[in-house]
């Protein structure tokens, strides 16, 4: 008995070893993965039981720790990440509980197959988009009294989700691939629209990942076209001022205003700091024409496409 502990530690100590361990036997190979029988035999057996749990389970812990127990196939043959795992984790982006898609978030951008999870983020995103469309809808249709008490809006909705969005912005612009960046930049519409600021702000320090000339072109254009319509007074609050949670909260999820703004730039000049390239116009609101000289004068230090990024 008095050896149990010791035995007890000896045995976190090996796993915490084998974790991220290679094996010689697995190989990926530019069109596939080939797995070894031992780490195959696992995987098939693994996926079969954990895909019962999250079909059948209500029980939201359930299903993240059968995400948790498939992301850590990949530990003993890191050399080869498998898609199906990969392929696994994603379906988590779909999952009704909030809690289980940001747990299966943030397993799958963890050293998983690349190209599935480059997939699987961007499908994420997507449906995190219809998800956020469907709160969107009740948010204003609250805010403007057509609801009349019919629908209650939960923190988790208010509060939860938003920052469930930022964190897939985050991820896209941490796999540093061409199509999850064109998904980032799709974000900057016109600033009508009620895509909220804090959206706005956190796709801008995503796509600034990558010295990207069109994505730095595109957030800069934005900005200073949102500035000019905020001066003219052409981008509305979308909430007006109340009592309550309701009224609390929904300012964090207004459309853009001219912080936001003041944040989309300074992430500009953050990124142009780091990258040694001319210095930002200071301030930098109110300066349209010095930014879009700044642009032209430092683009060419920008590259045009981010297909060598993988």
């Amino acid at each position: 008995m008095l050896f149990a502990p010791i035995l007890a530690a000896l045995a976190g100590a090996a796993l915490t070893l084998l974790a991220g361990e290679e094996c010689s036997q697995c190989r990926a190979e530019p069109r596939r993965t080939v797995l070894c029988s031992t780490h195959l035999g696992e995987e098939l057996v693994a996926l079969r039981e954990e895909r019962s749990i999250m079909a059948r389970s209500k029980e939201r812990d359930e299903r993240i720790g059968a995400l948790e127990r498939v992301a850590q196939l990949t530990d003993t043959h890191s050399n080869a990440p498998s898609p199906n795992v990969a392929r696994f984790l994603a379906d988590g982006l779909h999952d009704d509980a909030l809690g289980v898609r940001r747990r299966a978030l943030s397993l799958l951008i963890d050293g998983q197959h690349r190209e599935e999870t480059v997939r699987g983020v961007i499908d994420g995103w997507k449906a995190a988009q219809r998800a956020w469309k469907e709160i969107d809808a009740r948010l204003v249709a609250m805010a403007t009294d057509t609801a009349k008490g019919s629908s209650i809006m939960t923190r988790q909705e208010l509060e939860d989700w938003p920052a469930y969005l930022e964190e897939v912005l985050a991820a896209l612009g941490g796999l540093e691939d061409e199509r999850a960046h064109r998904e980032l930049l799709a974000v900057f519409k016109w600033p009508l629209d009620r895509t909220p600021g804090r959206f706005y702000v956190a796709a801008a320090r995503a796509a600034l990942r990558a010295d990207s000339r069109k994505g730095i072109e595109t957030i800069l254009d934005f900005a200073l076209s949102l500035e000019a319509e905020l001066l003219a007074e052409r981008v509305p609050l979308r909430f007006t001022a109340g009592a309550g949670l309701l009224s609390a909260l929904l300012p964090a999820i207004d459309n853009a205003q001219t912080p936001h703004v003041e944040e989309l730039l300074a992430a500009v000049s953050r990124f142009a700091a780091r990258k040694d390239v001319a210095a930002t116009p200071t301030p930098p609101l109110g300066a349209a024409s010095q930014w879009r000289a700044w642009f032209k004068t430092a683009k060419d230090q920008f590259a045009e496409r981010l297909t060598a990024l993988e």
